[in-house]
C-alpha cells in the first residue's frame, strides 16, 4: 500500500515523501451532481421518476510547496506550472494510497506569490475537471479465452486401446468486476476466425461481428466508446451485426461466451477473446 495521501499526476507525486504536502482534497468521493429524467405527474401530486445519471465530476487539491531555500521553492513552483498545462486529452489523476484512479484536464490553478513565506513554503491550488466521473481501480485487469470448439469424440473404428480426440474448449471466460457501478470493456479478437459472437452469458447481450480476421489480424472493440478498430486503427464499425448489443461487466462476476467459425486453410489455429476492464464506481 503506497503511503497515505499520495497522489500521481503526470511526472510529479504528491503526498509524504514529496515536497508537495497535501493540504485537502475534495470531490473524490463526493457524488457528482444527478441529471434526472423526472416528469411532472399531470394533474397529479409528484412526479414519474425516471433513471439518474451523474454529470462530471470535479476534484480539487490544495497542496503545501516545501522547498529547500527561494531557489528551490521556485523550481517546485515551475514543475508543477509544466505539469498542469491545457490539454488536449483527459490525463490520469492517480489516487495510489486509494487505488482509485480519475482521468481529467486542469481547468485551474493557483500558485499565488506570498512574500513573508517565499523563503522555502508555498501554497498551490488546482481544479481538475473529470467529463467521465467514474473512479477506476489502478489494476487494469484482463483475462483470454480461445473461442468455443466441441470435443472430437471417439475416432473409428474402435481399436484397443480405444483413441478419443480433443476434449475441445469451453469458450467462456470470467470477468469480476470488483468496483460498484457497471464497467465497459475493452475487447480484442486475434484472428484467424469468421463472424465471431461474444455472448454475456444470462444477460441477453450479444456482440457478432460480419467479418473474418486472418492470421495475425486483431480487432479492438471499446465498448464505451462503440468503437470497432481493425489493427487497433480503422474503424470498421459496420461489422457489427443490426440488433447486437454490448457487454456491460456488472457488479460481480460476469461470464462471457466466445464463438466463431473456422477459416479454411487454418487447421488446428484458435482464435482468441482478450477481455480488459478496471473495477468501476461513482
Amino acid at each position: 500500500m503506497a503511503a497515505f495521501g499520495q497522489i500521481q499526476w503526470g511526472p510529479l507525486m504528491f503526498g509524504p515523501g514529496t515536497q508537495y504536502a497535501v493540504t485537502t482534497v475534495s470531490g473524490l468521493d463526493d457524488l457528482p451532481d444527478i441529471r434526472t429524467e423526472d416528469v411532472e405527474r399531470p394533474g397529479q401530486h409528484g412526479d414519474y421518476t425516471g433513471p439518474d445519471y451523474t454529470g462530471a465530476r470535479t476534484i480539487q487539491l490544495g497542496l503545501g510547496l516545501r522547498g529547500e531555500d527561494p531557489d528551490d521553492l521556485r523550481a517546485l513552483s515551475i514543475a508543477l506550472r509544466n505539469a498542469t498545462q491545457p490539454q488536449d486529452q483527459p490525463a490520469p489523476l492517480q489516487f495510489l494510497d486509494q487505488g482509485v484512479l480519475v482521468y481529467g484536464k486542469v481547468r485551474k490553478r493557483s500558485i499565488p506569490y506570498d512574500a513573508e513565506y517565499l523563503w522555502r513554503l508555498g501554497d498551490a491550488a488546482l481544479e481538475i475537471y473529470c467529463a467521465d466521473p467514474y473512479l477506476y481501480g489502478l489494476d487494469e485487469q484482463s483475462a483470454s479465452t480461445t473461442a468455443y470448439s466441441p470435443a472430437a469424440g471417439r475416432t473409428y473404428p474402435l481399436t484397443h486401446p480405444r483413441t478419443y480426440g480433443s476434449a475441445g474448449t469451453s469458450g467462456r471466460v470470467t470477468a469480476v468486476n470488483s468496483g460498484a457501478s457497471p464497467a465497459f470493456p475493452v475487447l480484442r479478437i486475434d484472428g484467424p476466425v469468421a463472424n465471431p459472437a461474444i455472448e454475456q452469458v444470462g444477460t441477453g447481450a450479444n456482440l457478432t461481428l460480419d467479418a473474418s480476421l486472418q492470421v495475425g489480424e486483431f480487432l479492438i472493440i471499446d465498448t464505451r466508446s462503440r468503437a470497432v478498430l481493425l489493427m487497433g486503427t480503422s474503424p470498421r464499425r459496420s461489422w457489427v451485426r443490426g440488433g447486437s448489443s454490448w457487454p456491460l461487466l456488472q457488479p460481480g462476476s460476469n461470464e462471457l461466451a466466445y464463438r466463431g467459425s473456422a477459416l479454411p486453410g487454418a487447421p488446428g489455429q484458435s482464435s482468441l477473446l482478450t477481455v480488459t476492464w478496471r473495477d468501476t464506481s461513482l
